[in-house]
């Protein structure tokens, strides 16, 4: 029973302030910190599925090695047909 006694206390001492949660002490645009909970809630769907999309195009065949060949592909200038590039 000692030992509640102290706890009591700091717990009766306490200021208000300290006891309120961030949402009842803080409004949405005067505390950046308030806002970030938010963001990553609206953002975490998206990463999801995009890391969803990603790991099934992986599977499907869309590695690394055959996106930059396909982009090389898409990108680079096609060959001059004048140019005769043979050798014998």
């Amino acid at each position: 029973m000692k030992r509640w006694g102290p706890a009591a206390l700091a717990v009766l001492f306490t200021p208000g302030l300290a006891r309120a949660c961030a949402s009842c002490i803080s409004t949405p645009f005067g505390d950046q910190t308030y806002t970030w909970p938010y963001l990553g809630l609206i953002l975490l769907p998206f990463g999801l599925m995009a890391a969803v999309a990603g790991v099934l195009a992986y599977y499907a065949g869309y590695g690394p090695r055959s996106l930059t060949q396909w982009l090389a592909a898409r990108f680079t200038a096609p060959d001059d047909p004048e140019i005769l590039k043979e050798t014998t």
